[in-house]
């Protein structure tokens, strides 16, 4: 789980704890058409709630004050269930902090690229070959809008 999504070694426990919360409330017993939550609990496990483990989340920002341009949600990533209520486990990436919290949005996209991280060099070199083919395109398509006017006063 941790290799799919990147995510660095720190993260092992929860990867684990999530594990064996969607093994207990999945998996069949043998022999039997029964969940081993179902056996603890008596009733079946309701699963609509699953996400996928490191998926990008946005947490909805309520806990500090806000002004009013500040932003209303942190980017995280969800890293699990907490186990005594209904709230998820997120890795905040501001405050680099595990927190649980309710006011989850999961984005649960598969984005298997990992983003290239580009140095100073690297950009300057990307962006002005990007400036030069702009302006390539721009010389190349005002000689086309000269054409066709050209055109246009000889027909006339």
């Amino acid at each position: 789980m941790l290799h799919v999504k990147h995510l660095p070694y720190h993260f092992w426990a929860e990867a684990m704890n999530t594990a064996c919360h969607v093994h207990n409330r999945v998996t069949l017993r043998d022999g039997t058409t029964t969940t081993m939550y179902e056996l603890w609990k008596g009733r079946k496990p309701t699963v609509k709630y699953f996400h996928v483990f490191g998926s990008k989340c946005y947490i909805l920002a309520d806990r500090d004050y806000m002004r009013k341009m500040d932003p209303k949600s942190d980017e995280g990533i969800f890293l699990g269930y907490f186990t005594n209520s209904r709230a998820y486990r997120i890795y905040n990436s501001r405050t680099q902090v595990v927190m649980e919290s309710t006011n989850v949005v999961i984005n649960d996209l598969a984005q298997d690229k990992v983003p290239e991280v580009v140095t100073g060099v690297e950009a300057y070199a990307e962006t002005s070959a990007q400036e030069k083919q702009i302006a390539e395109n721009v010389v190349e398509y005002e000689s086309d809008i000269g054409e066709v006017e050209q055109d246009n006063v000889e027909t006339n």
